[in-house]
């Protein structure tokens, strides 16, 4: 897959730690291997350095390690891949495609993920904006983020397909029964894409018993952790111990002939 440049959209070519395009646009790639494309330039983008981190420490320990398997099975090692706002790389290192990118808006995660993984090339750039071209990417996967619709039909092969993958019903229900007095399901929302065709949904689960010292972590990569008073999250430090539900729905779409 070619990467293009962010400002006259022509291919990038690197020589050694730069690319460059036919315009003399370059870009250097920061020490640790990412290549940095963002052309907004702020600092107040992606998620926050804290979140990162207590995502980094959770994810490590291996809880979520069966999600990881089950895509990774669902691609192929010939294929090309990108993976948007792939964060620090939990995924994206794993996954067994010899091509692969990975895109995320959070200057934080990208140090991380791209120091960590020489396996894949990546771009700090936001994922509404890719620097990529039309019809290049086998795959495109996007784990519990936003979904750039648009983004991901125009740089999809006229075979290729997208996975999704969203929490399912009962995800961390047990986590929420902990800190809220009226615990809720999770409302699964039926996501259409124009252009493609949602021709699989799998769905997996698995209860583990979370460590005290993972339960804030986990917590801090939850949507609602930032809407949560502090003595609601306190609730968590009087735990020891706590069995807990993941669930997710893995969701395939065909890009429609």
């Amino acid at each position: 897959m070619d990467i293009l440049c962010p400002v006259c959209h022509s291919k990038l070519s690197r020589t050694q730690n730069v690319y460059s395009c036919q315009n003399r646009h370059s870009f250097d790639i920061a020490k640790e291997g990412y290549l940095n494309l963002n052309m907004r330039n702020s600092q107040k983008t992606g998620d926050n350095p804290d979140m990162i981190r207590a995502r980094k420490r959770f994810l490590e320990k291996g809880y979520y390690s069966f999600l990881r398997e089950e895509v990774n099975d669902l691609l192929d090692e010939k294929e090309s891949l990108v993976d948007l706002a792939c964060g620090e790389g939990y995924y994206t290192s794993y996954f067994k495609c010899q091509d692969k990118i990975g895109i995320d808006l959070s200057k934080s995660a990208m140090k991380i993920a791209s120091k960590a993984d020489k396996s894949t090339r990546y771009l700090l750039s936001s994922i509404f904006r890719l620097p990529l071209e039309d019809k290049s990417a086998d795959k495109v996967i996007t784990i519990f983020a936003p979904i750039a619709k648009q983004e991901i039909f125009r740089i999809l092969k006229d075979d290729g397909s997208f996975i999704l993958v969203k929490p399912d019903v009962r995800h961390l229900f047990e986590l929420k029964a902990a800190v809220y007095e009226k615990p809720y399901l999770n409302e699964v929302e039926n996501i259409e894409i124009e252009g493609l065709k949602l021709v699989n949904e799998i769905a997996i689960s698995q209860k583990e018993k979370v460590a005290k010292e993972d339960l804030m972590d986990l917590f801090m990569m939850t949507p609602y952790y930032n809407t949560t008073s502090q003595n609601d999250k306190d609730k968590l430090k009087e735990i020891e111990e706590l069995e807990i539900s993941f669930c997710f729905l893995i969701d395939i779409y065909q890009k429609a002939a």
